[in-house]
Formats: C-alpha cells, sequence, structure tokens
C-alpha cells in the first residue's frame, strides 16, 4: 500500500471505514486448516475491531487536544502485535495454531508454580493471599494441569549447544522481532515497536510526552500533542488494513481491493 499523508481526521475516517467493512459480513466463515486456525484469526480479527473502535470512542469523548495519546499507543501496540501473529500462524495454519493454543498449559503450569512458591513468602498478606488461592483455585485442578503440561512441556523447549534444556518464554519460542522478520514486517517493526513499547515499559519517552518546556522553566501538561495523536491513528489504520488484507486472503470476506478503497477518503464505500 502506497503512503499517503493524511489528517488526524482523514486516518479517523479510514479506520472508521474498515470497521464498516468488518462489521458489513455476516455469518462465520471456515478455514480449510481448522477450527483452531479458525478460532483463533476471528479473535484476532475481533480484538483489532475493538482496539480500533476505543480509539475512535477516546476521542470522541476526549477530543483531539486531551486525546489519552500515551493509552493510545499501547493500544496500538497491541494491534501490531496481533498483526504480526496472525501473519506468523497462517505460515503454517495448523501446526502453529495448536501450539499457539497448548501453550496455555504452560502458562497454566507456572501460574500454578508461581502459588506454590509464594506461599511461603515472608510477607503474611502474601501467604495468607497465596493459600487462599491455592485452597480455591489450583488445587483442585493440580492433577490435571500437571498431566496437560507433562503431555506437551516437551514441544515448548529448545536445547543449547552444552546440551541443557530452555523452556520457550513465549508460545512460538520467538520474540516479536523474529517473528517480524519472517513475516516481511521487519521494517514496521525496527521504525515502529520501539516508539510504542515505551508507552507499555514507561520508559522517559513516556514522561516526555508531558513535558513542555517554557521561557520560565518546566512545566507538565496532560494536552496531547497533535503529531501523536496523528500517529496513533495513522498506525492504527496501517496495522488493521495490513490485517484485513491478510484476512481477505485467508477468508475470501471481502478484497483487498475494498479494503485499500477505505483508505480514498474522497470517495464513499
Amino acid at each position: 500500500m502506497a503512503i499517503k499523508f493524511l489528517t488526524i481526521e482523514q486516518h479517523q475516517e479510514v479506520l472508521k471505514r474498515l470497521i464498516t467493512l468488518a462489521r458489513s459480513v455476516e455469518g462465520t466463515r471456515y478455514h480449510p486448516a481448522g477450527p483452531e486456525y479458525t478460532s483463533l484469526m476471528s479473535c484476532f480479527l475481533m480484538h483489532n475491531l475493538s482496539a480500533g473502535e476505543a480509539l475512535l470512542y477516546l476521542c470522541n469523548s476526549f477530543k483531539i487536544e486531551w486525546f489519552p495519546s500515551t493509552v493510545g499507543y499501547v493500544i496500538v501496540r497491541s494491534m501490531f502485535e496481533t498483526e504480526v501473529t496472525a501473519h506468523y500462524i497462517s505460515q503454517s495454519p495448523k501446526d502453529r495454531s495448536r501450539q499457539y493454543i497448548e501453550f496455555e498449559h504452560v502458562l497454566n503450569k507456572r501460574d500454578m508454580e508461581g502459588c506454590i512458591k509464594h506461599r511461603k513468602s515472608k510477607n503474611h498478606q502474601w501467604r495468607e493471599a497465596m493459600n487462599l488461592m491455592w485452597r480455591d483455585v489450583w488445587s483442585p485442578k493440580e492433577k490435571d494441569i500437571n498431566t496437560k503440561y507433562l503431555a506437551i512441556c516437551s514441544n515448548y523447549e529448545t536445547v543449547t549447544k552444552k546440551g541443557k534444556r530452555l523452556s520457550f518464554q513465549n508460545w512460538s519460542g520467538k520474540s516479536i522481532r523474529q517473528m517480524a522478520i519472517e513475516v516481511d514486517h521487519e521494517e514496521a517493526y525496527d521504525i515502529f515497536y520501539g516508539e510504542l513499547s515505551s508507552f507499555t515499559h514507561v520508559d522517559v519517552r513516556l514522561a516526555n510526552k508531558f513535558l513542555r518546556i517554557r521561557p520560565d522553566g518546566l512545566s507538565w501538561s496532560q494536552r496531547s500533542r497533535q503529531f501523536d495523536v496523528g500517529n496513533v491513528f495513522r498506525h492504527a489504520a496501517s496495522f488493521l488494513t495490513c490485517f484485513f488484507e491478510l484476512f481477505a486472503e485467508q477468508f475470501d470476506v471481502w478484497s483487498k481491493d475494498e479494503v485499500l478503497r477505505c483508505w480514498d477518503v474522497e470517495q464513499k464505500i
């Protein structure tokens, strides 16, 4: 898609058109790869639609001047990660869908082990809370969680050159950057992801969004910079477009031309 330099309002209009396009589809589409892939892609679609609608709602509530751009960046970051994940899974839909879904057993095991560990916390409030959680949440499921974990845990391990077994930190065993490179999103990751992550990790760039340098000294303001508001909606429209193109290819619910026409802000759908 060619880069277009649009106003904030025009990017918002593109986002609205994309959401309208998706909402116009009735019924459920099934992919030959099976129900796991179909359900995941549907969940990713609903997440990105909800994220786009949330951004529009925030802007409608706060208006551009007071739009919470730091929150907007966090939302847009999730849209990028969803889009990269969807592209990565689509390269091997059956196997990677199953890998994505079954990683839940690893997460459950980790959460349960965390509860077990902190039942011995030196802080009496934590001890009490974790013992209650163990009794009501984890103890009744312990056997089932261990059984399911043991059945799949070897799928989420790698072996070092020295023969040491290391567990995956996430479902794919790869970072978002590694997955982005594999799905031809390296440039988007390198240019956009660092800035988007600033607002998730609360680094200095988050604080600087509120800093104002004046002749009489420093001050802090929650008033949004138009550049940041524009960035949020530009990213949201771009990431949603890329995901929609993939969804169109996989499920044949709309054409890529219909997606791209959403960017023609001079033409109505």
